[in-house]
């Protein structure tokens, strides 16, 4: 349906309303307007050119068998299905519409950068750039190539889902490159092959670690980097082999987010491959081994999972092959007769020992250099181990020991270069030959002796003897001069001893009589049958004796006043004996250890008042003569 003047060349062009069709063989649209409405179908057998000054609005179903040259405006929110080549020259706007690509091989380019919304490929041949271009929509290769040569096919779309294929892919040249821009924590698919020499198709999956606004952008290279001058050869030492198939281009072309590269291969046709490299420019230009390269097995692909990946540096990633390292460990030092595994520090698929044995593991008995060849996926690495031995100590502990409890025993140990005690109940040093030990139990003590890691063991039993009971008795408190038996209690005693010997009768028994006139402590030492001792102490606290007041009278009359006969500090001197006679010599009153209680009595009768006569005896201290008198 046409809204203004339109000039046709060569051909009648048909007008219809929705849904007539409209055929041609050539369409040019010269300074005009043509208008393709919504429901509208336009059949164009042949090429279709949109000249300067123009405009071209296909709502509808725009169908060209040949080329479309756009020089003019061009705005297409419906479908065009184009067998031709499309030849944008100015500005295209496709406003959410679709383009499906229906010939054979076919090209897109022209001298303007087209953005398609939707851009499907069906039909046959590949598909081809000859201009950047960029899609807003979707993407959908089905089983087709698209040829992007040196230019870029930038996907505006941040879905992951925005590249649709069944067997297609995005084929490029050495800087073409396929960019997808991104906004989610997700894996956005780069269909990556090749159908130069080898058909390869070898995609990539980038899955960033945040969902800012990046931009990613992969190539993928079907030859060896050797041609590209990224040698291969020159790979750091943790490389042992690289793909000299292809590689890939991957980068970041804005943002900062890190990410997962996800690279995969097949196993079958291009070698099983661990890990991966990335070409640095500095300090020397080389390969250097990816950090987190993870081996993740799968099908019809296996893959490598790059991790935490900061983009830095040059672009260009391959496959590879780590470095295997084999490790036997340090060197062996063992005993004369000992049996030693020598051990490879991980699983590999080939083993070769000097020794001819093939396993991941031997044994050997004998001292002497050994070394082994590994070798895992093409790769191979060696090491070598020295074994020495030396002659076995003999530990020798020393004889058993008896100890009193309390006291100490010397051991000596004997027959290596170090000692090392295994029960350090009590014991002074446990790292050297003659600690001492002070249990407070029986204990069997065993020396560990070495001449480096060889050892042997011995025991020693120190025997703990129980210590001898002992008492020198209770502290005590006697008067200046008085004699006083100490009594002292060791039940298995075989010898004592008093000490100081001062004011005793004898320092070698249990009870000596002592006389002092100043305070004084003994110590009382006692010796068992095996020669333990003990002491025990006993404090004695001199006194002055006190002194005897006698009185002469006293009045027995039950007054409560002066009835008994009274005798000061008598009570100090229990050991007394008191005998009191009349005028005539008759005892009338006789009491061992007298205490101020005769009344004046007789066998119960009142004495009469008179004079009588005492003789008062204290053992020991003195005797005293004198009378009373009983006053009534």
């Amino acid at each position: 349906m046409f809204k203004k003047d339109i000039y046709v060349f060569l051909v009648l062009l048909i007008t219809s309303l929705y849904g007539q069709n409209t055929f041609s063989q050539l369409l040019t649209n010269n300074s005009g307007l043509i208008h393709v409405s919504t429901g509208a179908i336009v059949m164009v057998s042949g090429n279709i050119d949109n000249l300067a000054g123009s405009q071209f609005e296909n709502s509808g179903i725009l169908t060209v068998s040949g080329d479309i040259t756009n020089d003019a405006g061009f705005q297409s929110p419906g479908t065009i299905e184009l067998s031709g080549n499309w030849i944008n020259n100015s500005g295209f706007i496709a406003q959410g519409g679709s383009v499906t690509l229906e010939g054979g091989y076919q090209t897109l380019g022209g001298t303007n950068l087209t953005t398609f919304h939707n851009l499907v490929l069906n039909g046959s041949g590949i598909k081809s750039l000859l201009h950047n271009i960029n899609i807003s929509g979707s993407l959908t290769l089905n089983d087709k190539e698209l040829a992007i040569g040196n230019f870029n096919l930038f996907i505006e779309n941040t879905s992951p889902g925005a590249i649709n294929r069944t067997t297609g892919f995005i084929s490029n040249n050495l800087t073409g490159r396929l960019i997808h821009r991104t906004n989610s924590v997700s894996s956005y698919l780069f269909p990556m092959g090749s159908s130069t020499g080898t058909n390869r198709y070898r995609p990539v999956e980038i899955t960033p670690y945040l969902a800012n606004i990046n931009k990613y952008s992969v190539g993928f290279i079907n030859h060896d980097a050797n041609n590209d001058a990224l040698n291969r050869n020159q790979a750091d030492n943790n490389i042992c082999q690289l793909n000299d198939l292809y590689y890939h281009h991957i980068a970041i072309d804005s943002g900062s987010a890190l990410a997962v590269i996800s690279i995969y291969f097949d196993l079958l046709s291009d070698g099983n491959w661990t890990t991966s490299a990335n070409w640095k420019t500095t300090p020397t230009l080389h390969w250097e081994k990816t950090d987190s390269a993870l081996l993740i097995s799968g099908s019809p692909f296996n893959r490598i999972d790059i991790l935490n990946w900061i983009f830095s540096g040059t672009s260009a990633f391959i496959l590879g092959k780590p470095a295997i390292l084999v490790d036997l460990g340090p060197d062996k030092n063992g005993c004369q007769g000992d049996t030693f595994t020598l051990s490879t520090t991980a699983l590999y698929s080939n083993y070769q020992w000097s020794t001819s044995q093939n396993s991941s593991n031997i044994q050997v008995t004998n001292a002497g250099t050994f070394s082994v060849t590994v070798t895992t996926n093409g790769c191979s690495a060696a090491d070598t181990i020295e074994v020495t031995t030396i002659q076995l100590p003999i530990a020798n502990a020393g004889t058993d020991i008896s100890i009193c409890n309390g006291s100490f025993a010397q051991l000596n140990a004997s027959g290596g270069a170090t000692y090392n005690w295994l029960v350090t109940n009590n014991l002074s040093n446990a790292s050297i030959n003659n600690p001492v030990a002070s249990p407070s139990n029986t204990t069997s003590y065993i020396v560990e002796v070495a001449n480096g890691p060889c050892k042997d063991y011995d025991t020693v039993e120190v025997t703990v003897l129980p210590i001898p009971f002992a008492s020198a008795g209770p502290d005590t408190t006697i008067y200046s001069g008085k004699p006083y038996q100490l009594s002292a209690i060791a039940p298995t005693a075989v010898t004592v001893i008093w000490s100081p010997p001062d004011g005793l009768s004898n320092t070698y028994i249990l009870n000596p009589v002592s006389t002092l006139s100043e305070n004084t402590t003994y110590l009382f030492t006692v010796y068992d049958i095996n020669s333990c001792s003990y002491t025990d102490t006993i404090n004695i606290h001199v006194v002055p004796n006190p002194e005897i007041i006698i009185y002469n009278t006293f009045t027995p009359n039950l007054d409560g006043t002066n009835d008994t006969w009274i005798v000061e500090n008598i009570s100090q001197y229990p050991d007394n004996h008191l005998r009191i006679y009349n005028r005539n010599g008759h005892l009338v009153y006789e009491k061992i250890g007298y205490n101020n209680e005769w009344d004046g009595k007789y066998f119960g009768s009142d004495l009469p008042a008179a004079t009588y006569y005492f003789v008062l005896e204290i053992e020991g201290f003195d005797t005293f003569k004198g009378d009373v008198t009983i006053i009534r």
